[in-house]
């Protein structure tokens, strides 16, 4: 069962438009996810480093996932911090911290 979706975003090579303009494509994934809370423990570990987790986000199909570093979630963008590989069997967990733009 999951109970959103997430947009894993990467980016392309530096390509051309028709115009001579460069400009980097964003290549978006769109994937099932189940928001899981922050661990007290990752939470406090994480602080130590200067991060601060704000949700976890778990994907059954961990062959969804090409190391990307930033996606959106309920209109919020978020930095991929952590990466769970152990979390299930064939499943990753996400550690995200909100991207506050500035």
């Amino acid at each position: 069962m999951y109970d959103g979706i997430a947009i894993l975003k990467a980016y392309g090579e530096p390509t051309y438009d028709g115009y001579g303009n460069e400009f980097i494509p964003e290549i978006d994934t769109t994937v099932f996810v189940q928001p899981r809370g922050v661990y007290q423990s990752e939470f406090y570990n994480a602080a130590q480093l200067g991060l601060k987790p704000s949700i976890t986000l778990y994907m059954t199909n961990r062959a969804d996932y090409d190391g990307q570093k930033v996606l959106a979630y309920e209109g919020k963008e978020y930095s991929v911090i952590r990466v769970d590989w152990s979390a299930q069997r064939d499943g990753i967990s996400l550690v995200c911290e909100e991207r506050i733009n500035e």
